[in-house]
């Protein structure tokens, strides 16, 4: 589920954001919000969430700002050079036989695989990042 679009609201001089709580476990309390584009997700004190309705709440931005950051940090982990450019594409889409119009919309699960051919490159970078994580 995508989560909405989401409204800072100030509270007594703070500024607090809309966030969704993900999951509540003990004191502690995973929330994800849409930071400028951008999702986040971070763990924090469960008493930092101000309301909890309907499985969204309000969070101060100091709170989100003190959070333990949650998962992986992909744009650290992923080379900054990556590019799947339109030659790539088309060069995998040649290999998977779509030349045509009617080969395009015969096969689409076809040029999806062309697509991803395209990006194999990343596919076994973001493998390799996953194995090197511990458990």
């Amino acid at each position: 589920m995508l989560f909405e679009v989401i409204m800072d609201f100030e509270h007594d001089d703070e500024i607090l954001i809309e966030v969704k709580v993900v999951k509540s476990k003990g004191q502690v309390t995973l929330v994800e919000w849409d930071d400028e584009g951008r999702f986040r997700r971070i763990l924090i004190p469960r008493e930092e969430v101000l309301s909890d309705k309907g499985g969204k709440g309000l969070v101060s931005q100091e709170s989100l700002d003190m959070g333990i950051p949650y998962g992986v940090n992909w744009e650290i982990a992923i080379k900054k050079s990556f590019v799947i450019t339109g030659a790539k594409v088309a060069e995998q889409l040649e290999v998977v036989g779509i030349w045509t119009k009617e080969d395009y919309a015969q096969n689409p699960s076809t040029v999806q695989h062309a697509v991803l051919g395209a990006a194999r490159e990343i596919l076994v970078e973001l493998n390799a990042i996953i194995r090197n994580i511990p458990k």
